[in-house]
């Protein structure tokens, strides 16, 4: 079974933002030895129960994957580029990460999109490791954290699996 790498990001966090473009070339350039993934996590202030942003964002990142089930990744970062999520942007996002623009309405339009949203949120705060972003190696049904800050994501990514995917013990979850 391949390593998945899972991006938890939160749209509306300058860290966030930052970490989205190499998480994309990653994804670029690893995406046929590894499975990617991004989950939401929401806006910090969503955890007060203050972020209706946030459930919007959610509910737009979940129909927009629906429609391009593979373009999770660059999807995340499109949302990270997105000042607001009107109609427009919708279309520009959908057609920039290859989805068809009436199908993430079709998406947004279903019954229980909100509950979908609510569970996205809840599955990214969960896996979050703080109140940024986190990058999540599993292998062999063990999680570890990727560092996003100690140098190219991509070299700390090829050494570990040049290494058969194994992790340092201290990055284990």
């Amino acid at each position: 079974m391949a390593p998945t790498l899972t991006f938890v990001f939160d749209p509306y966090c300058a860290r966030s933002a930052a970490a989205a473009p190499a998480v994309l070339e990653l994804w670029r350039s690893h995406r046929d030895r590894v499975t990617f993934a991004a989950v939401h996590a929401g806006g910090a202030v969503a955890r007060f129960g203050l972020g209706p942003d946030s459930e919007r964002s959610a509910r737009a990142f979940c129909a927009l994957r629906a429609a391009a089930p593979r373009q999770a990744v660059p999807i995340a970062v499109e949302l990270h580029r997105a000042p607001r999520l009107g109609r427009g942007v919708l279309v520009d996002v959908a057609l920039r990460v290859g989805a068809d623009p009436a199908r993430v309405f079709e998406e947004l339009r279903r019954p229980g999109r909100g509950e979908r949203a609510r569970a996205e949120l809840d599955r990214g705060r969960a896996l979050q490791l703080g109140d940024g972003p986190a990058l999540l190696f599993e292998c062999d049904h063990v999680v570890s954290s990727v560092p996003l800050d100690e140098g190219p994501l991509a070299a700390v990514l090829e050494s570990w699996l040049a290494a058969g995917a194994r992790v340092p013990a201290s990055t284990a979850r």
